[in-house]
């Protein structure tokens, strides 16, 4: 399994677009070996400014292919074509999942 997580620093004026952007029914489920998707949204982060958000966009995939196959294809353009939410930071962090129970 693999965990992709999305690290992303914006303006607290951005949030609700944010918040909302993500809620919106997508293809994620339609995805071969897509397993889950989670958007969290950090309540205590040292070092961050107070007027800043960090949400962290996480997905599960069972398989790193099958996260290259949707990172690489129409459906993953078109959920990240809708145009800026103002200015962002992102970093993008895949991991190997080791242990789950």
């Amino acid at each position: 399994m693999v965990v992709v997580q999305n690290r992303i620093t914006a303006p607290a004026a951005v949030a609700e677009r944010i918040e909302h952007g993500f809620s919106q029914p997508g293809n994620l489920r339609e995805q071969p070996g897509f397993i889950s998707f989670k958007l969290l949204k950090a309540t205590q982060v040292s070092g961050l400014d107070e007027d800043e958000v960090l949400y962290v966009a996480s997905t599960e995939w069972e398989t790193m292919e099958a996260y290259e196959t949707w990172r690489s294809g129409d459906a993953f353009a078109r959920a990240h074509g809708g145009g800026g939410q103002g200015p962002m930071r992102a970093t993008l962090e895949v991991f190997e999942v080791k242990v789950a129970r």
